[in-house]
């Protein structure tokens, strides 16, 4: 994966907005984009309307398991309210 800033000029009579690789980038604000070293290559080679910089690998992190989450425990059923009464 590859991470970098990524500024969007939208060309004249363009939509102001434009998603790339889940990141929807706003006309003018650079934004931080993540995505496949692929899709990063050809961002890169876009020139004109993408300004492409600060292009480093990426690692997404790991969840991490909080190990404190209470754990479901064993499912019980309600007691039957007639056991052990005489059935009439």
């Amino acid at each position: 994966m590859k991470k970098a800033t990524v500024t969007y000029t939208a060309p004249k009579g363009e939509a102001k907005t434009l998603d790339i690789g889940g990141t929807t980038l706003v006309t003018g604000k650079p934004d931080t984009v993540v995505c496949d070293d692929a899709l990063m290559a050809r961002l890169e080679k876009a020139g004109g309307m993408l300004k492409v910089e600060g292009v480093s690998d990426y690692t997404p992190p790991k969840e991490v398991s909080k190990g404190d989450e209470p754990k479901e425990g064993p499912k019980t059923e309600a007691k039957d309210e007639h056991i052990g009464k005489a059935h009439r």
